[in-house]
C-alpha cells in the first residue's frame, strides 16, 4: 500500500501532525521576547515548504523570510530565497529572530555546521532552533527506537534510497558551538512520551 493513500496517514498529516507542529511553534516563540509595537521580522533557515514554521508564523504579525538550499513552493506570503545556511545573503542583525526546525542535524561536515550556526548568530537578534533530543525514545526521521544511542556504524538509515546521516549532540555540546554562546536549552515532548525535541534559544 502507498503510505500517502492510507487514511490513517492522511489523518496524521492533515490534523494530528499540524496540531503538534502548532504546539511546537507556540512553545518556540514563547521562549523569547519579541517586539509587540511593530511587525516582527523573522527568518526561517531550511524552511522547505513552510509546513513546520511558516504556516503558523503567517497567522501572526510577522514579516516572514525563508531560505532553503533549493526552490520550494510555499502557500503563505513569504520572502523566499535560495541560499546556503552557511552563507546567508543578509546584513548583520537583519532579523528579530532566526529559526530552524529539524535542520541542524542534517548539516555536514562539522565545519559547515559551525559556519551555519555562526551565520544564524550574525543575522539574528534572537535565535530559536529545534533539533532532535539525544534522549528521544523514537527518532522520527527513521522511526527507530533509541537511535541516537547506537554505534556510529549503525547511525544511518535508508530514506528514498539514500543514506540518512544525522548529527546528535547533548544539550551541553550544542551550547559549545561559538554561535550558540549564551543560549539556553529547553527540552519538550513533540509527541509524548515518544518523541522529544531540544530547543536552543536566546
Amino acid at each position: 500500500m502507498i503510505l500517502g493513500r492510507n487514511p490513517l496517514y492522511k489523518l496524521w498529516k492533515g490534523t494530528i501532525a499540524k496540531n503538534l507542529k502548532r504546539r511546537r511553534f507556540d512553545k518556540m516563540m514563547s521562549l523569547i521576547d519579541l517586539p509587540n509595537d511593530r511587525p516582527v521580522k523573522v527568518l526561517e533557515v531550511g524552511c522547505a515548504n513552510g509546513k513546520d514554521f511558516i504556516q503558523f508564523a503567517a497567522e501572526k504579525n510577522y514579516e516572514i523570510w525563508g531560505v532553503d538550499i533549493k526552490e520550494y513552493d510555499i502557500e503563505e506570503k513569504v520572502n523566499f530565497q535560495v541560499a546556503d545556511a552557511a552563507n546567508l545573503p543578509f546584513e548583520d542583525k537583519s532579523f528579530d529572530v532566526v529559526v530552524s526546525v529539524g535542520l541542524l542535524e542534517h548539516i555536514e561536515p562539522m565545519e559547515k555546521l559551525c559556519e551555519a550556526i555562526k551565520e544564524f548568530e550574525r543575522v539574528g537578534k534572537h535565535l530559536v532552533h529545534v533539533v532532535p533530543s539525544v534522549s528521544t525514545f523514537i527518532e522520527p526521521h527513521c522511526a527507530k527506537i533509541r537511535f541516537p544511542l547506537r554505534l556510529h556504524r549503525n547511525m544511518m538509515s535508508e530514506q528514498v534510497g539514500m543514506p540518512l546521516h544525522l548529527n546528535f549532540f547533548t544539550e551541553h555540546t550544542w551550547t559549545k558551538f561559538s554561535g550558540f554562546n549564551g543560549c539556553d536549552i529547553k527540552r519538550f515532548y513533540y509527541l509524548p512520551p515518544f518523541i522529544k525535541n531540544t530547543v536552543i534559544y536566546k
